[in-house]
């Protein structure tokens, strides 16, 4: 190479020309954000320890836990117990609650009886078919009493 010099950085003990050391630079920002976290040093020191001794990286980490955490339902996210047991605190809370209790019986209902009516003639008398005609009476009565409630 005729007086081209290039600066080698290593990684994952394979070296990289600049030229390659900007090309990963340039994906890495297309492809992923960047965040800034402030922890205790303690915590710190804790994390990058436990990282290691894992063998995994502390950013794969971080992400991993990020994306579960995202994709956990609302009052999972909260983690404040607190919170959650006085999330139903109003009348109005409590009666959207309720609807939201119905709407979802309902559905478990029609689920229910959808599968009944596609057990062949030949299982209807069956244990498991009379299970399933209790199951949706029971919850015939539940969604009533619900109903009356609010």
């Amino acid at each position: 190479m005729t007086g081209l010099k290039y600066q080698e950085k290593t990684i994952g003990g394979i070296r990289l020309s600049s030229a390659a050391t900007k090309a990963k630079a340039k994906w890495n920002s297309a492809n992923y954000a960047q965040i800034k976290v402030q922890v205790r040093p303690e915590v710190a020191v804790s994390f990058k320890a436990a990282c290691a001794s894992a063998g995994i990286s502390m950013a794969g980490e971080l992400s991993r836990f990020m994306a579960e955490y995202g994709a956990a339902a609302p009052s999972q996210k909260t983690g404040n117990k607190i919170e959650e047991a006085y999330s139903v605190s109003t009348k109005k809370k409590r009666s959207k609650a309720v609807r939201l209790l119905i709407d979802k019986l309902g559905q478990v209902r029609d689920a229910e009886e959808q599968a009944m009516e596609n057990t062949p003639e030949n299982f209807r008398g069956s244990e498991s078919f009379e299970a399933s005609e209790e199951r949706v009476s029971s919850i015939d009565e539940a969604l009533e009493i619900l109903e009356g409630l609010y």
